[in-house]
């Protein structure tokens, strides 16, 4: 009698399977799913080509009229943008730098030295994932007014890369865990120190897990305002998000020119999203697996 159920179950899936009308349905779902996705893009880019007057009357969704390019060239003299751009790749790949070194060697050290305390160690690091980042937004503030960094690279870069760190070291000790020890035993044997043993055979196996890290990072702090608009009150540290926030006047403001400063920080972020997808899924599977 179970086996008649199977098999009837099994039945219904291949029917559903290769029905065409179900195939038609799903695909028309996912095309209406992708427009869905797709649309806020949309709206953001004609949106930064319009006036004020096609914006709110008499062409709010549609294609703009007169494509406006200036926009996006009152953005850059306007508000500073060209620099608050730099200053975001500056932090932003700062913050990258420091979160893939500092991650690996601590994985490294908490995952294949033995030591006391180490596994208290990274329960502490694991319950810095809970604590979201804008909780710890004053006594910050407190510790870099009375250390002068405000208003510094550093005042951006440090909390980020702390803030990083708890899941970057999450994402390393799924794959260190999965490297042999015996290689470690191989290349003591080859006469590799503990140094030459971290460089030459554990950071290169570790490739997928630092482009996880690094993509990781950099959606993380590209787009973070509270901070930057908080830490920073020097026009010449302001990040992209901060500048963008600036385009606004306080009376009356072009709306376009602001849809363009959202635009440039925006399609940055989601060019790298786009191109590294992949590895970024790849990564955590992989992880997930070895974990």
């Amino acid at each position: 009698m179970a086996q008649k159920s199977s098999n009837s179950n099994l039945e219904i899936y291949k029917v559903k399977k290769t029905n065409k009308v179900v195939k038609v349905l799903i695909y028309i779902g996912l095309v209406i799913w992708v427009l869905i996705n797709l649309f806020p893009i949309y709206y953001m880019f004609t949106f930064s080509l319009k006036n004020n007057s096609e914006i709110f009357t008499t062409n709010v969704i549609g294609l703009p009229q007169n494509w406006l390019w200036s926009n996006y060239k009152e953005a850059m003299s306007r508000g500073n943008m060209l620099r608050n751009f730099m200053n975001s790749i500056f932090v932003s790949a700062t913050t990258i730098a420091i979160s893939l070194v500092a991650s690996l060697m601590a994985t490294y050290a908490i995952t294949r030295i033995v030591w006391k305390g180490r596994k208290l160690l990274n329960s502490i690091f694991m319950l810095g994932i809970t604590i979201p980042i804008h909780v710890a937004l004053y006594p910050i503030y407190v510790i870099l007014t009375k250390t002068h960094t405000t208003s510094t690279y550093a005042s951006l870069i440090i909390p980020y890369s702390a803030f990083a760190l708890s899941m970057a070291i999450m994402i390393c000790t799924g794959f260190m865990n999965d490297i042999p020890t015996e290689l470690d035993e191989a290349a003591r044997i080859d006469g590799c120190g503990l140094a030459a043993t971290f460089f030459n055979v554990i950071a290169p196996l570790m490739k997928p897990a630092l482009a996880t890290i690094g993509i990781y990072t950099f959606l993380q702090c590209w787009n973070e305002f509270m901070f930057a608009s908080v830490f920073i009150n020097d026009s010449n540290h302001k990040t992209l998000p901060v500048g963008v926030a600036e385009l606004a006047g306080r009376t009356t403001t072009d709306w376009g020119i602001v849809g363009a400063g959202l635009a440039l920080a925006t399609f940055p972020m989601l060019f790298v999203y786009i191109f590294l997808s992949r590895n970024i899924q790849e990564s955590f599977m992989a992880g997930a697996i070895k974990g």
